[in-house]
């Protein structure tokens, strides 16, 4: 039996089966830029619908991968990053050396604190395409999960492939901050600045730096410099040197529910002229000092009893020490050395130190107020202790 030849009928098909597919193309392209412009417009759920539509008519083809890419950015518009992780996900599968798409599911991974998994996403995107961006992304994947070595290695590559561009100093400026090498971070951001002069961040870096190394008053100046050119960047500059920087007594004042003590009169103040009620003999007397603090205090802290400590001021040679330095008379009533209580207000960040003083048996005690100290060493709500040079306060003094 003669077979018959089917050359013919199985190019009409294979001819049938091309045509098909370009057709198919043709119309996942159409959708795609149906898509494109419905996101353009952001009307997110009508382009994810045409992506959709895109992907399904041509899968494993290029304008799929596309169609996958900008559905994972409508996803990220609607706040849905599971979703956008799932579509680059499903993208690389078709394309593995697309870098660009490993490079924005490692931003993904990192806004979701996902760092290692966007260390990885970064190392592939260099693997497929060593540019100097991807290598920046990839140092600041080092740099978040604290490779440092690895990181800094990254943007000095980054500086030899792109020289002009600022971004390599800058991150070299952030590895050295890391690493608390004060004075190399600063070098790298003014680098960096020297390249880009509105380098903003790159200043504000520095600003962090010197909030970090102690140096409150240099770092605000940058704050309040930033404060025209990035109102945001500045505000968040200043918080943190707030945070940071340890609190003071600042002020003191009356209360108007208890006595105030007269912390300015010197040396032989007479008890009773303090307040009528002490002309009586062994008589007691509960007066009242507030402090005003710098910042927000730990409450519990503050009005911890055992926190503060008054006593006689040392002399230094200065007429700063307790009674002149003088000897003392009988007369001299003996301090307590600790509060009866204090009371924080955390609406006017203060606290109300209350003490008791009590009269001699005739009446006759006597008092340097101005040479009496009050020092508290207690913490902010941030666990941070009082400043050395305002944790004690005297009417002769003032604050130290």
């Amino acid at each position: 039996m003669e077979i018959p030849d089917n050359s013919a009928l199985v190019g009409v098909l294979f001819g049938s089966s091309s045509n098909r597919a370009a057709q198919l193309n043709n119309l996942a392209l159409r959708e795609l830029d149906k898509g494109l412009g419905q996101f353009t417009s952001k009307n997110y759920e009508l382009a994810i619908g045409s992506f959709e539509r895109s992907i399904r008519l041509s899968p494993g083809t290029e304008a799929a991968v596309n169609a996958y890419d900008y559905m994972a950015r409508a996803q990220l518009s609607q706040g849905n990053k599971d979703a956008a992780i799932q579509s680059y996900q499903k993208a690389l599968k078709i394309d593995p050396a697309r870098d660009d798409l490993h490079a924005l599911l490692g931003n993904i991974y990192t806004t979701e604190e996902r760092l290692s998994d966007a260390a990885a996403e970064y190392e592939l995107a260099v693997t497929n395409n060593p540019s100097a961006a991807n290598r920046y992304s990839l140092g600041q994947g080092y740099l978040a999960t604290g490779r440092l070595d690895e990181a800094k290695a990254q943007f000095e590559l980054v500086k030899q492939l792109s020289p002009k561009e600022a971004f390599g100093s800058f991150g070299l400026g952030l590895v050295y901050a890391k690493q608390e090498k004060n004075v190399d971070a600063i070098d790298a951001f003014n680098d960096a600045i020297a390249i880009k002069s509105d380098y903003w961040e790159a200043y504000s870096e520095i600003g962090y730096v010197m909030a970090n190394n102690g140096d409150f008053e240099q770092a605000q100046e940058v704050a309040n410099n930033l404060l025209s050119n990035d109102a945001e960047m500045s505000s968040s500059l200043s918080q943190y040197i707030y945070e940071k920087t340890n609190p003071k007594m600042l002020a003191v004042y009356s209360s108007d529910l208890y006595s105030l003590f007269s912390s300015t009169l010197g040396p032989g103040t007479q008890l009773s002229g303090l307040n009528a009620y002490l002309q009586t003999a062994n008589a007691e007397k509960t007066f009242s000092m507030v402090f005003q603090f710098s910042k927000q205090m730990d409450a519990k802290s503050v009005e911890s009893t055992f926190n503060w400590k008054i006593e006689r001021a040392i002399g230094t040679g200065r007429a700063d020490g307790y009674n002149l330095d003088m000897k003392l008379k009988d007369t001299e009533v003996t301090l307590p050395s600790a509060p009866l209580a204090v009371y924080y207000d955390q609406k006017d960040m203060t606290a109300t130190v209350l003490f008791k003083l009590k009269q001699n048996d005739t009446a006759t005690g006597t008092i340097d107020p101005s040479h009496i100290n009050f020092l508290f060493n207690g913490k902010d709500v941030l666990g941070l202790s009082m400043d050395k040079s305002a944790d004690m306060y005297s009417g002769f003094s003032g604050f130290a």
